[in-house]
């Protein structure tokens, strides 16, 4: 005898991915043509078709627990390609912003990061932490503040010693948040392909075989940006991912050799512009203008196309990383100039808006590089456990089951 069950749409969760901008939802009849031309659905687990569905029908835990919904690249082909205008890479955009709202902890945060006037006001905010800091750092060293006497050394206005220590405490909170969501989504995709869990947090392989066999494939796979050069309609914006990826690993670089070259073994700073790691940082910062302004062009030309559908979000993320680079810049060319009234200013502009952006980390679509990578590392994780070639790092071993049995 057939089995009935009875559906509850979360409307709210539908309300959600309406107002984020995917309101054309509702237009899906489930012809299955997205998935049959997008260049990354594959036939074990093709989508965004079915991603449609359960969005339509309010299905949030379903969703919740799809790492496909994260392996969607929002490349556009499925929109040029769909007979009934329901833009399936659009609505799956939406349905990633409202999961990083639903594993940001807490949801203020997520909240405040999701609009302008609160980046805004972060930005500001941390303009005044630094102003403050600096000021009882002027009171401690004897500088005259905010413009100490000489040429501008910004060492003198505030040391790395307050910096880092400003930056290593914020640095702790967002990698706390974003281990916790990481954690949590874990647990709702091994729910959703359906993995039995004798932990409540969701099966997970052994940390060996985690780090070697899955996370550093899934690393290489990304910084090749391999699944984005798939994209058709907007191919040329991998180029500007990648650059904006590699000049965040090299300015990470920099940032840790200054940190531990100044303040373990007593480094002068500012670096000579030619030290290799000046130079280095110099082209991480171009790379970094370079990236976001390709994305920017990119993102403008296709809205205006109707190949996708930027939202506010987009354009938060991207002028916040485009005023980082252009900021980083201009402190370096104000100071070398020797203008003080601009060097200091811009310096301090730019402090407030790096913390900004690692505050986004877990907080705003920056999350994409925390969601995404797990996605990929599950996938390939998933795959060897029906295959029945996956160690796990748990006690008693995991089996698959379909979700209707679990």
């Amino acid at each position: 005898m057939a089995e009935f069950r009875k559906i509850e749409p979360d409307l709210s969760f539908i309300k959600g991915v309406m107002e984020a901008g995917g309101d054309t939802v509702n237009r899906c009849y489930q012809c299955a043509t997205c998935s049959v031309i997008c260049p990354l659905s594959t036939d074990e687990s093709p989508f965004p078709r079915k991603e449609m569905l359960w969005a339509q029908w309010g299905m949030a835990p379903r969703i919740a627990g799809d790492a496909d919904v994260w392996l969607c690249h929002q490349c556009g082909d499925c929109t040029a390609y769909c007979p009934r205008g329901a833009r399936p890479g659009d609505v799956l955009g939406a349905i990633r912003a409202n999961a990083i709202r639903y594993y940001a902890k807490p949801k203020a945060m997520a909240d405040m990061m999701g609009n302008a006037g609160g980046v805004i006001g972060t930005v500001i905010a941390s303009m005044f932490i630094v102003l403050i800091v600096a000021f009882f750092w002027s009171q401690y060293t004897g500088e005259a503040f905010p413009f100490p006497e000489g040429k501008v050394v910004y060492h003198k206005f505030l040391s790395v010693v307050p910096i880092d220590a400003m930056y290593l405490s914020l640095a702790a909170f967002v990698g706390l948040v974003s281990i916790k969501g990481i954690m949590d989504f874990w647990a709702d995709v091994s729910k959703g392909s359906g993995m039995v869990s004798y932990t409540g947090t969701g099966p997970r392989p052994a940390l060996g075989a985690l780090l070697g066999k899955y996370l550093w494939p899934a690393i290489v796979e990304i910084l090749s940006h391999a699944r984005f050069k798939k994209c058709g309609q907007t191919l040329e914006r991998a180029r500007g991912h990648l650059w904006v990826l590699w000049a965040f690993l090299i300015l990470f670089f920099v940032t840790n050799y200054v940190f531990i070259a100044a303040d373990i073994f007593g480094m002068h700073t500012p670096m000579p512009q030619y030290h290799p790691v000046k130079i280095l940082a110099n082209i991480g910062a171009i790379m970094l203008i370079g990236g976001i302004w390709m994305i920017r062009t990119m993102r403008s030309q296709k809205t205006k196309e109707g190949v996708l559908k930027s939202s506010s979000q987009d354009w938060i993320l991207i002028w916040l990383i485009f005023a980082v680079g252009i900021t980083g810049i201009g402190s370096e060319l104000f100071r070398l100039i020797g203008i003080k009234g601009l060097a200091y200013p811009t310096y301090v502009l730019h402090l407030g808006c790096v913390a900004t952006l690692f505050l986004a980390l877990p907080y705003s679509k920056f999350a994409h590089l925390l969601y995404r990578s797990t996605a990929y590392v599950y996938q390939l994780w998933d795959k060897d456990v029906r295959a029945g070639k996956a160690g796990f790092g748990l006690e008693k071993p995991v089996v698959p089951v379909t979700p209707e049995e679990g």
